[in-house]
């Protein structure tokens, strides 16, 4: 495996409740890249997500992170992880507090200037002392984000992150994850509906229904206009056939 591999997935097949959820995966990605897993719900983009963190358990094939077992490798390292959102919630928390949560490997002394430069990382350095249901959804995930990355971890997991917020704040959330990957060099790999943006700033997309196909280039002009008309500025489709299937 190459040192600039971030992550390898190898014959990798998951079955839950009886019902195979992903067949027979393999892809290998580079490191300090955006990727972004597309297609319909219930083709299994969580499910490889919750594989690859070791939170499911596959039936067969391997994970290997910057060339280390999945298992081991999450013994000694720390991948970062940003959830499902969940429904809203009045939970009495401090920015603070929810971004010091993600420092899993304890507390330093300098524990609140790596929470201080999580936050200036995703632009909320201000709200350090807000309660978090006091913010935007936008915010609140630019919040979770901090957290997933408060610990310096080379990759970073997001599962429908955009879920809930209206176009401007997911091109918005599409320009943040751009800037960290650019900036602290990490490779980000993100499940999304938002099929009108991944191209535009994603550097692979892996369109999963059971099985995946890795994207390296993406984008077919004819539909463009469309696009455009729809989401009001220059962004890509991304278009791909299941077993003759066309869908976007």
């Amino acid at each position: 495996m190459s040192k600039e591999t971030c992550l390898e997935v190898e014959s990798l097949t998951v079955r839950l409740a009886n019902r195979v959820v992903l067949e027979n995966i393999n892809f290998c990605l580079s490191r300090g890249k955006f990727y972004t897993i597309i297609g319909p719900n219930g083709g299994g983009k969580t499910t490889l997500i919750k594989s690859i963190l070791g939170l499911v358990k596959p039936v067969s094939g391997s994970i290997y992170i910057f060339g280390v077992r999945s298992e081991d490798y999450l013994r000694e390292k720390t991948v970062g992880y940003v959830p499902q959102r969940s429904s809203s919630t009045r939970f009495p928390m401090k920015v603070v507090d929810v971004v010091r949560m993600g420092l899993i490997k304890g507390l330093s002394s300098k524990w609140k200037k790596e929470v201080l430069e999580s936050l200036e990382s995703v632009g909320m350095q201000r709200y350090i002392d807000e309660p978090i249901y006091e913010l935007s959804g936008g915010q609140q995930q630019r919040v979770m984000i901090a957290r997933a990355i408060v610990s310096k971890p080379e990759l970073l997991m997001l599962d429908e992150p955009t879920v809930g917020l209206d176009i401007d704040s997911q091109k918005s959330f599409y320009e943040l994850i751009k800037k960290l990957v650019e900036d602290l060099n990490i490779t980000v790999i993100m499940a999304t509906h938002d099929i009108g943006f991944v191209a535009e700033y994603s550097h692979g997309v892996l369109c999963i229904n059971r099985r995946l196909v890795v994207h390296e280039s993406c984008g077919f002009e004819k539909e463009k206009a469309f696009f455009n008309r729809l989401y009001g500025f220059n962004v890509k489709p991304v278009i791909h056939n299941h077993k003759g299937e066309k869908r976007v």
